[in-house]
C-alpha cells in the first residue's frame, strides 16, 4: 500500500493543471516515482505530447517535502489530518503557438509561481479509505504574467480488494485578470477582432486513478484527468480545445 500512495501523486500531475497537491496522502515513507504521461502541449492546445515525469517525497514525521512533476509543496504542520505550508509551481509557458484563426500568439516564458496551501484529511483505519479537501494559491514570481491562480480540490480514496486502491477527485481553478490576459487574450489582426480575457474560473477537473502494489516496496498504476476550460478561457481564440485529457502510467518504490 505504501508505494501505491506515492505512485498516485504522479499519475495525474498534468503540467498545466496542477495548482495544488493533486492526490497527496500524509504519513507515508520516503519514495521515488517515475512515470510516463500524455497531455496537451500547452493549456488549451489540441496537440499532445508524451513526457517522463518524476516525483519524490521526504518525510519528517507529519511534515514533508513533496515534488509532484512541476509542483513542489512543503507541509509544515505537525497536526495529524491538517496540512499547510509553502508551495511553488514551474509553468512551462508557450512558444510558436497560433490561435484558432491561424494568428501567432505571444510567447510566454517559463515562469515560477509561489504561494501556499492548506488541506484537511480524514478517514478510517485503512489508509486507503479517506477524504481530502484542499485550497491552494500561487502568485507569479518571475514577471511572466503577474497574476495568481487559486485552486479548490476534493478527493476520495477507496480500498479495492486486499491491497489495491481507487481514487476519484474534483477540482477547479480561479485565475486573476493578469493571468487570464496573458494566457487567453489575443490581439486584433488578419481580419479578426481582438479578445480580452478577464478574471474568472479557468477550468474544472475530474480525476480517476487505480494503483496495484506488486510487492512490499513496488507498485504500478494508471490514471486519467479530464479538464474542461471554463468561461472566457474556453471562449478565447487562443484555446483550440476546451476539453483537455491527461493520462499516465508509472512505477513507484518506497524505502
Amino acid at each position: 500500500m505504501r508505494p501505491a500512495a506515492a505512485l498516485a501523486l504522479l499519475l495525474l500531475a498534468g503540467p498545466a493543471a496542477a495548482e495544488s497537491p493533486l492526490l497527496a496522502l500524509p504519513g507515508f515513507p520516503d519514495y521515488a516515482v517515475l512515470g510516463v504521461g500524455s497531455g496537451p502541449a500547452r493549456i488549451g492546445d489540441e496537440d499532445r505530447l508524451w513526457a517522463a515525469v518524476p516525483a519524490a517525497r521526504k518525510s519528517f514525521g507529519q511534515r514533508y517535502v513533496s515534488l509532484e512533476a512541476n509542483y513542489l509543496s512543503i507541509n509544515l504542520s505537525r497536526q495529524p489530518g491538517f496540512q499547510a505550508g509553502p508551495a511553488g509551481i514551474l509553468r512551462f509557458g508557450r512558444e510558436e503557438a497560433e490561435d484558432e484563426n491561424g494568428r501567432a500568439l505571444d510567447d510566454i516564458p517559463i515562469s515560477v509561481g509561489l504561494g501556499g496551501f492548506v488541506a484537511w484529511e480524514t478517514g478510517g483505519p485503512d489508509p486507503r479509505d479517506r477524504w481530502r479537501a484542499g485550497l491552494g494559491l500561487l502568485q507569479d514570481a518571475t514577471g511572466a504574467d503577474g497574476g495568481h491562480v487559486a485552486d479548490l480540490s476534493l478527493r476520495r480514496w477507496f480500498p479495492v480488494g486486499r491491497y489495491a486502491l481507487f481514487g476519484i477527485g474534483a477540482a477547479a481553478s480561479w485565475a486573476s485578470g493578469n493571468y487570464m490576459d496573458t494566457y487567453f487574450s489575443t490581439d486584433a489582426g488578419g481580419g479578426a477582432s481582438g479578445y480580452d480575457a478577464d478574471a474568472g474560473w479557468r477550468d474544472a477537473r475530474i480525476t480517476a486513478v487505480f494503483v496495484q502494489p506488486v510487492s512490499e516496496k513496488w507498485a504500478i498504476g494508471a490514471g486519467m484527468m479530464y479538464s474542461r476550460l471554463l468561461g472566457e478561457a474556453a471562449d478565447s481564440p487562443a484555446t483550440l480545445s476546451a476539453d483537455q485529457i491527461y493520462a499516465g502510467l508509472g512505477i513507484a518504490r518506497s524505502w
